[in-house]
């Protein structure tokens, strides 16, 4: 079995380039830093009550749902945001502890119907049990 290749540290930090795969907390940071700097030109990220306490709800999220869904519901909360005078800019800490708890039940409901499509496509069934079974 190959091994992968080892990623460095600068490379974790290019999220646009870095296989979902490899995504860690230091990812999602600059991804968020990135994404607020882009939709709401905040230039400074500051991370939710403090750096050990936003990287520990990222992990533990990490752990739990894994990147790709991760992102998607990174990616939604950014989509739906709007920033406020008190609040200007989204942090990782408050979509982990406040806003992924409304976004993943549907995620996670997409996933698990891609997972079975993709392994019925993956069957021996003919396309009218396909359908049937749709």
């Amino acid at each position: 079995m190959a091994k992968k290749p080892r990623v460095t540290a600068e490379q974790r930090k290019d999220w646009r380039n870095l296989p979902l795969d490899q995504w860690n907390v230091a990812s999602i940071h600059v991804y968020f830093a990135d994404m607020n700097r882009d939709q709401f030109g905040i230039e400074t990220y500051i991370p939710m009550r403090n750096w050990r306490f936003e990287q520990g709800v990222v992990k533990r999220a990490l752990e739990t749902y894994g990147a790709d869904l991760l992102k998607q519901a990174f990616d939604e909360c950014f989509r739906t945001y709007r920033p406020s005078r008190e609040f200007p800019l989204l942090t990782a800490g408050f979509c982990v502890a406040y806003r992924i708890n409304s976004i993943m039940p549907k995620l996670l409901a997409e996933d698990e119907v891609r997972n079975q499509a993709q392994g019925l496509a993956n069957s021996d069934l003919t396309t009218e049990e396909i359908t049937a079974w749709l």
